[in-house]
């Protein structure tokens, strides 16, 4: 699991650094309907952060692509290979989820869940974890959305009880 958390979060939150227990949860599904879907205007631009053991930056850049998703670019730094995703945001019983797919040459595309906040020039990502889904499948989003909604106070929706992870924290990089 520790490889398949590690290639997650270097590809669709550029390297997030602090993922290290649990594994983030995917789904056949995203949480919310895209077309309905409206885009969060803290979002749209280039945040970075930088991983406090190795040093090594990363970016995550956001742009708006139509009236309700946006395309993401993540980076690990220079030389490195860039990652797009395809995102939405669904709000969830007073959060805000970001739905992310991996835009890629894939059969099966799978929808991630990153719940998110921003306040000022800092924006904190948190994956939902797998450990409450178990082999649970979801027909549909709105049955996603009411499984996650029902779960919002679980602190286990994002990791295991004795898991301290916090969330990756990132700041925007001026224009």
């Amino acid at each position: 699991m520790r490889t398949a958390r590690r290639a997650f979060r270097a590809a669709v939150l550029a390297g997030a650094l602090i993922f290290l227990a649990g594994c983030p949860y995917s789904s056949d599904v995203p949480l919310g309907d895209p077309a309905s879907a409206v885009i969060d205007r803290a979002l749209p631009g280039t945040w970075r952060s930088e991983d406090p053991e190795t040093h090594e930056k990363f970016t995550l850049t956001f742009a708006s692509f139509n009236g309700h998703e946006m395309v993401g670019f993540s980076s690990e730094g220079e030389g490195k290979p860039i990652s797009a995703f395809r995102l939405f945001v669904t709000p969830v019983g007073g959060e805000r989820f970001l739905n992310v797919q991996e835009l890629k040459d894939d059969s099966a595309p799978q929808w991630y869940l990153a719940r998110y906040r921003v306040s000022g020039d800092t924006l904190s990502l948190r994956l939902v974890d797998d450990g409450l889904f178990g082999s649970k499948t979801f027909s549909s989003p709105q049955a996603l959305q009411e499984f996650v909604a029902s779960r919002l106070a679980d602190p286990r929706l994002f990791g295991s009880p004795q898991d301290e992870t916090p969330d990756m924290v990132l700041t925007r990089v001026p224009k």
